[in-house]
């Protein structure tokens, strides 16, 4: 199904903690509040694709680029929303969250970093934004590569197929590595949207990069 954007209005946007602490959890605040703009949420296969565009809103501390927030808001005819947990895609005057759900889990998640597998192009990206979650206790990411250009990619055998992101431009401001995991992509699809796929490993930090998906706690 092809995400249709909605009007949304009063929105406002939280940080996302993920509470396992007992009791009622920690107050958090908005970050932005009183936003509108547009909600959309799209299927294709076993993925599920949320994209938030705010055009206006207060914002009240500063954003952070994949960083994670939920938002609360209304559509135009009154009805109250609330959105899974999104990635920050663009922390400027006019943010833009989304995310990927992939419905489905691999039989191995065994990667052998050593051979590139072969692969088949799904679809272009642009204004690719590579980055690196540092695992708990840490918090944070570390910008790898931004201004990119690639393609989202699948490998041609699997069960069930492999799915994951070529790079081929893009300036590059960190060190890639085979191996190096809890990797986070978003960019634009052919038709403007919001693409975002995370728990990537680098298995080739060439030219093309080759991030491919892993399947573990980031998921």
């Amino acid at each position: 199904m092809q995400p249709i954007p909605r009007k949304v209005k009063n929105v406002n946007v939280y940080p996302y903690i993920d509470w396992k602490g007992g009791g009622v959890g920690p107050v958090i605040l908005p970050v932005i509040e009183g936003g509108s703009g547009t909600y959309a949420v799209g299927t294709l296969l076993t993925s599920v694709f949320y994209n938030l565009n705010l055009a206006s809103g207060a914002q009240k501390t500063k954003l952070g680029i994949h960083q994670r927030y939920f938002a609360t808001g209304e559509t135009e005819d009154g009805s109250s929303f609330t959105t899974p947990w999104l990635y920050c895609i663009n922390a400027g005057d006019k943010p833009e969250f989304g995310r990927t759900i992939t419905f489905h889990k691999p039989e191995t998640d065994t990667l052998h970093e050593e051979v590139l597998p072969e692969y088949i192009t799904l679809g272009p990206l642009t204004d690719i934004t590579v980055t690196q979650s540092f695992p708990p206790p840490a918090i944070g990411e570390l910008l790898l590569i931004e201004n990119g250009a690639g393609n989202v990619i699948a490998t041609r055998t699997g069960t069930p197929h492999e799915m994951g992101v070529e790079v081929k431009s893009g300036d590059r401001v960190g060190h890639l590595r085979p191996g190096l995991k809890n990797i986070m992509i978003s960019g634009k699809n052919k038709d403007g949207q919001t693409f975002t796929t995370g728990n990537l490993t680098c298995i080739n930090p060439n030219e093309p990069a080759i991030f491919l998906h892993q399947f573990g706690p980031f998921e």
